[in-house]
């Protein structure tokens, strides 16, 4: 399997979490399109919110040929509960060797180890992140885990993760809930994971680039 990689540093993308943190309530105004869809890298790959959470323009980083972006609630939502989404998608080729669909034990594996525990932690450090849960949903595989390097920071320790493929580019999607805000519980992340799984997949329909 190919290394899974990410195409920014989640110390960064983190940083700029705090766009969200006033409530995780997102701007009202402004073309709806702005906030619910956003069309990113030259293979025009759609990231799109699920219901109730918008994307934050502000936050869009587009580096070469790949994309991060961060997504919180809607403005005037207050029936979702209070999150930090993030969107990463890799460049051309980043895909290539992952099996989403029938290598689960592989990947499963991956983030189990050393390099893979890595990977997931916001300080890059193998030994602060303990994976709970890995287990395939259709067309993605998804992780709950802890990071304890985030103790203390605004967002929850515990977090959920998508691992999905997109036009042969590797697209991550997490979420984390905001901590001192009543947090989600492992049921109420994982919904809310695949609820955005389910927005970008609708959002990228195969053979079709999205508009």
């Amino acid at each position: 399997m190919t290394a899974v990689s990410r195409p920014f540093r989640l110390p960064t993308l983190f940083a700029a979490a705090a766009l969200l943190l006033a409530g995780c309530v997102m701007p009202a105004t402004g073309p709806a399109g702005d906030y619910r869809q956003r069309v990113v890298t030259a293979a025009k790959v759609a990231v799109a919110a699920p219901t109730g959470y918008c994307i934050e323009p502000a936050s869009v980083v587009e580096r070469a040929d790949s994309a991060v972006l961060l997504l919180g609630r809607c403005a005037g939502d207050a029936t979702q509960d209070p999150a930090v989404l993030t969107a990463s998608v890799g460049a051309a080729g980043s895909a290539a060797g992952l099996d989403v669909a029938s290598g689960g034990r592989e990947l499963a594996a991956f983030f189990r180890s050393d390099r893979g525990r890595a990977a997931l932690s916001r300080r890059g450090r193998a030994g602060d992140v303990t994976v709970h849960q890995a287990l395939g949903i259709p067309g993605a595989f998804l992780l709950r885990f802890e990071d304890r390097g985030a103790r203390g920071a605004t967002m929850q320790p515990e977090s959920w993760r998508a691992i999905l493929t997109l036009r042969g580019r590797l697209v991550s999607l997490s979420v984390t809930g905001v901590a001192g805000q009543g947090g989600l519980d492992r049921a109420e992340g994982r919904a809310l994971l695949e609820a955005f799984v389910r927005a970008v997949q609708r959002a990228n329909p195969a053979g079709k680039p999205a508009g």
